[in-house]
């Protein structure tokens, strides 16, 4: 899903950026929150992150226009200590609680070593990466989590069930190399029997992982307490995450820390790649680069990607920023 399509239009930050603003702000929301959307959106398509980037704005509209998540949440800290927070959502999107958490999360690491926020009562948080990624802006490593409440039945779901694809996101300072930032869900295949078969360590490796997910970003954060026999929140503000952040310079000096995971960058990416493909790349490497290259060129936009958003701009009243594109092939 997130390997750039073979067939797409090409479409500048800077005209998707508004454009996404102005469907947010049609569908309900605050114009700062709509703009705090609209950038994190096109940054996580700048990434080649799709499935979590402007991909995702016809299901969010959605979400606002049935009133299933508040479209102008109140966001507040409901719980702090000198290390520690909990934020809650007001039943928005998960966005809002999760970057206000990543930034407190990095605050007190700068202060005291170690910061790490909760989030709850919100809806979706998007791509990990994201809030992983502000920590490092001021020398730190950072993580990120998440994890759901929503209706298992035994008599249907399999045992994977339990972590429910969680994602997962850690995220190191870099000097001049490419970032390093691992940005996955918790599950790698699809579960049936062939696949446990065959890849059964992966397969419960990634039932640990979930598990993991559900401890920190579920009931850690209060998203399974909220939802016992509540009637006041929005019907799909069932998530939650957890976010942390540790200050490289209480181990060692980021400038070393920084050379030596340049070294590593350089390294790695030396070495031979795996069967199949063209270069070895560390997670997040190319995310790295794809970012600073699109902003110059354009975000590819397939054309499923393209017509999903005009759907939503013909519905809303936007003009969409394709009129003006060529598609282009690979």
């Amino acid at each position: 899903m997130n390997v750039p399509p073979e067939v797409f239009t090409r479409v500048d930050a800077g005209d998707l950026t508004p454009f996404v603003r102005n469907v947010f702000e049609k569908a309900g929301m605050i114009s700062a929150d709509a703009q705090t959307m609209a950038d994190l959106l096109v940054l996580t398509d700048l990434r080649g992150v799709f499935s979590h980037g402007t991909r995702q704005v016809p299901s969010y509209v959605n979400l606002l226009k049935n009133q299933q998540v508040n479209s102008r949440p109140e966001i507040r800290i409901v719980q702090e200590g000198p290390t520690t927070a909990v934020v809650d959502g007001n039943g928005g999107l998960g966005h809002f609680p999760s970057l206000l958490a990543a930034k407190l999360a990095t605050e007190k690491a700068k202060s005291l070593g170690l910061g790490a926020a909760t989030t709850r009562n919100h809806n979706h948080f998007g791509s990990a990466g994201k809030y992983s990624r502000i920590p490092t802006e001021s020398g730190c490593v950072g993580f990120a989590t998440s994890s759901h409440i929503f209706p298992i039945d035994p008599s249907v779901h399999p045992i994977t069930a339990v972590g429910g694809g969680s994602p997962i996101s850690f995220a190191f300072p870099n000097g001049s190399e490419p970032a390093v930032v691992i940005d996955m869900a918790s599950s790698f295949v699809g579960v049936n029997e062939e696949t446990v078969k065959r890849f059964p360590s992966a397969i419960f490796k990634a039932l640990g992982m979930g598990a993991a997910c559900a401890g920190l970003a579920k009931f850690m954060a209060g998203v399974a307490d909220l939802h016992q026999g509540s009637e006041e929140i929005y019907p799909a503000s069932n998530q939650g995450a957890l976010i942390l952040a540790i200050d490289i310079e209480r181990f060692i000096p980021i400038d070393v820390f920084k050379r030596d995971m340049d070294e590593f960058v350089r390294l790695s990416r030396s070495l031979k790649p795996l069967p199949g493909y063209e270069r070895s790349d560390l997670p997040g490497n190319l995310e790295w680069e794809r970012e600073r290259e699109w902003l110059e060129i354009g975000i590819p936009v397939s054309p499923e990607h393209q017509a999903s958003l005009e759907a939503v701009a013909r519905d809303l009243g936007v003009s969409p920023p394709f009129a003006k594109r060529l598609q282009r092939v690979i």
